[in-house]
């Protein structure tokens, strides 16, 4: 099922021009045709009618809360990662530190008995 109402029909249902304003000034809208199965196209337009809110609403609602939430979770992660990556690459420079003493005292051994 495809859903397509012009401008002109959804401002009159909807009574929303100045709606259209604000959002043609933060960002233009496109429109981008997408596949879903019918359950979750009868869900979305439950969601649409209980808060009163046209269905491409809740879809961008939803993209993000989704994009949100991967924002938080992908913050803890790098977060994650760079402390991980710090405390290794300080583990190797202590354990390169320690090799390079024992071959300079493997070479003033090796020094001294020529």
């Amino acid at each position: 099922m495809r859903y397509t109402v012009t401008c002109k029909q959804f401002k009159s249902k909807y009574n929303t021009g100045d709606l259209f304003m604000r959002s043609a000034q933060r960002e233009v809208m496109q429109r981008k045709p997408i596949l879903m199965p019918a359950s979750m196209i009868e869900k979305v337009d439950g969601i649409a009618k209980n808060k009163n809110v046209s269905f491409a609403k809740v879809v961008r609602e939803a993209v993000d809360v989704f994009d949100s939430e991967t924002s938080v979770d992908d913050a803890k992660i790098l977060d994650a990662l760079a402390d991980t990556m710090i405390q290794t690459t300080k583990e190797v420079v202590e354990k390169m530190d320690a090799l390079e003493k024992r071959l300079d005292e493997t070479h003033a051994i090796l020094e001294a008995q020529r």
